[in-house]
């Protein structure tokens, strides 16, 4: 019997779970968080209420280190690269926030939407059932 491909088998399969194991919680939940936590920083920029932007921009930022882990495993470049972007410019507006900078804080909140849209052109397929399915 070659023990190579029983072998194989087992070593993807540690990998895979690895990979699973690592991730604290599905994907689609943390872009769900991204999704709220962005228009709910949006609002709170638009009507000028800075301490509640900059916790925004904090979870923000926590949320696309998330991103950041998901994608690491996969060693999906581009993608990692977006989230720390994304990372960034959250950073960026919670200092402008505490700053009282409402002015460099949409202008930092504006890099956040490029960096989302460019991993969403490159990472995201629509499925018939108006679903989406990631593409590592």
């Amino acid at each position: 019997m070659n023990r190579k491909p029983v072998l194989f088998l087992i070593l993807t399969c540690g990998l895979v779970m690895t990979v699973f194991a690592q991730q604290k919680r599905p994907f689609d939940a943390v872009m769900k968080d991204v999704n709220a936590t962005f228009g709910g920083l949006k609002k709170n920029l638009d009507s000028s209420a800075m301490p509640a932007a900059v916790t925004d921009a904090e979870k923000l930022q926590s949320l696309f280190k998330e991103a950041e882990d998901f994608w690491t495993p996969f060693k999906t470049k581009d993608a990692i690269d977006f989230a720390k972007g994304a990372q960034s410019a959250s950073q960026a507006i919670a200092a402008a926030a505490r700053e009282g900078n409402g002015q460099k804080a949409q202008a930092a909140y504006g890099s956040i939407g490029k960096y989302c849209k460019g991993c969403h052109d490159s990472h995201r397929e629509l499925m018939p059932d108006k679903t989406f399915k990631i593409k590592p």
